[in-house]
């Protein structure tokens, strides 16, 4: 996430600002230059006023990720966010009249070659029908302008142009000259309104290679992905994001449009633009371009909630890569009370060169060469995992940073921090959300995440104040009820070499 930054004598007063008393004062001045409404349709709309550049970032995020997905259909929403760049009926298509009846020769050859292979066929048979989808598959390429949308982005000027699919949410952002807001408009509305899932069955093939890259071909990707399908029994959170390899090898382009159906409705979806903009010229432009979108039923959130752990869960992966441990612990959803705590307590545990773990385990005793601790993982909207991990360093087993984070664990159940210790802490964090909120794109996207997964974006600014609330009693408290071995789950990554000590 990066764009332009705060003038430097507006940053400079934030910053002190979140030192002394009248944080709250400067908060709710920035607050101020946000304005919200909602189409009648029911999407959200938030305009930041940042008048320091011509430009101004557009960010959307829709309430859809692998949270929503059911076994057969894994890493769909993902799938969604690729062809969200393939283009419209207008934009991306030579002929889309022509297009339209090519693509509906490539379905029909697909599906006949699918329902033979459900059914059995010999490979010689499947062969032929194979060949004859790509035929038609490649007729129907025939008709698509590669890359108009992003190609119209960038002549205009934009930049940045990408986008994310994570368990809670799929969003999608790019800088823009403040002289090209109609055009954003037009381009968006238009994605939004009336995608086409063209070249759908070579952007699965690019798909199902990332799940090679960032899964089967990494050490680390693996044991992750088991890790937390070992954390979650039921709650589809336990799901691979990029989804597993069947589905993806099975899914259509059907499957990827029911979703867009379900979940891309006006009132699961928000955006927001920082920048030089203006709210009343947004306004119209909203009407203007957004409002014929139909609207639909918002999806229910997810019904299963998963059980208490009752008991410690382990996975020890053996390969002779580089070793890693992970360790997580069940915590409660962005939205609960405590999630600042878990927060500070990542940093204070593990994330920093003062932290705990990296004087301890990677300055001082040199077992790890890195450290960290993470609470969005698997996501926020439902009930996630406190995560810290270490990387060990040549000689030394995960085994061994189990033991040393397990007592550093402990101390916080039986230690109080330090007022100086918790307010070191608390300042860098502070800091840390400050520079984020420097950029057009930072606070754009704090602010939808706090609209989504916390239902109200005013949640963005009070950040600061949440954590200056946390106390020594809060860490002790929250640690006493999380750190337990029956919520504990341990993945590790152990060597060949390792494995052949521990039996002989």
């Amino acid at each position: 996430m990066h764009s332009k930054v705060l003038a430097s004598l507006s940053l400079l007063s934030l910053v002190l600002a979140f030192t002394t008393p009248v944080a709250a004062q400067d908060v709710m001045q920035l607050e101020k230059s946000v304005t919200s409404f909602t189409l009648d349709n029911g999407l959200r709309f938030m305009v930041v006023e940042r008048h320091d550049a011509p430009i101004f970032t557009y960010f959307a995020m829709v309430r859809a990720g692998g949270v929503n997905e059911v076994p057969g259909i894994t890493g769909l929403a993902h799938m969604f966010e690729h062809m969200a760049f393939k283009g419209t009926d207008k934009i991306g298509t030579k002929d889309f009249k022509k297009e339209t009846k090519a693509l509906e020769a490539e379905n029909a050859a697909y599906k006949i070659w699918w329902d033979a292979k459900v059914a059995g066929a010999d490979e010689a048979k499947l062969d032929g029908l194979w060949e004859e989808f790509k035929a038609q598959e490649e007729a129907a390429g025939e008709f698509v302008e590669t890359n108009e949308f992003g190609t119209i982005v960038e002549k205009a000027g934009g930049t940045g142009l990408n986008a994310f699919t994570s368990y809670d949410v799929t969003g999608y952002f790019y800088n823009m000259p403040s002289n090209k807001l109609e055009l954003w408009a037009y381009l968006e509305s238009e994605r939004f309104e009336r995608p086409v899932m063209r070249e759908f069955y070579k952007e699965r093939d690019v798909v199902m290679e990332e799940r090679r890259m960032r899964t089967e071909s990494s050490p680390t990707g693996r044991m992750i992905e088991e890790f937390l399908a070992m954390s979650y029994l039921g709650h589809p959170y336990g799901q691979p994001l990029v989804g597993h390899i069947s589905d993806l090898k099975s899914f259509t382009r059907e499957d990827c449009m029911d979703l867009y159906a379900e979940h891309y409705v006006p009132g699961n979806v928000v955006i927001c633009l920082a920048g030089d903009v203006y709210p009343d010229e947004i306004k119209k432009l909203a009407e203007k371009y957004f409002a014929d979108w139909a609207p639909g039923p918002v999806p229910d959130p997810v019904r299963t909630v998963e059980p208490p752990q009752r008991g410690e869960r382990r996975l020890a992966m053996v390969d002779p890569g580089q070793p890693i441990l992970a360790m997580g612990f069940h915590k409660p959803a962005r939205s609960h009370p405590d999630a600042p705590v878990y927060d500070v307590i990542t940093s204070l545990v593990a994330n920093g060169r003062s932290s705990r773990l990296h004087e301890r385990l990677v300055k001082d005793e040199k077992k790890a060469v890195a450290v960290g601790a993470i609470t969005q993982i698997p996501g926020e909207l439902y009930p996630g995992l406190f995560l810290t991990f270490a990387v060990p360093s040549k000689g030394v087993t995960a085994a061994d940073c189990e033991v040393a984070i397990l007592e550093e664990l402990d101390r916080l159940k039986t230690e109080p921090v330090s007022a100086e210790e918790l307010e070191g802490v608390v300042t860098r964090m502070k800091a840390d959300w400050v520079r984020q909120m420097r950029s057009n794109q930072g606070i754009a996207s704090s602010l939808l995440n706090a609209e989504i997964i916390q239902g109200d974006w005013r949640k963005a600014f009070a950040y600061g104040l949440e954590l200056d609330a946390v106390t020594a009693a809060d860490i002790q408290r929250v640690s006493q009820e999380a750190f337990t071995a029956s919520n504990r789950t341990v993945g590790m990554i152990i060597t060949e070499e390792e494995e052949s000590d521990d039996a002989s």
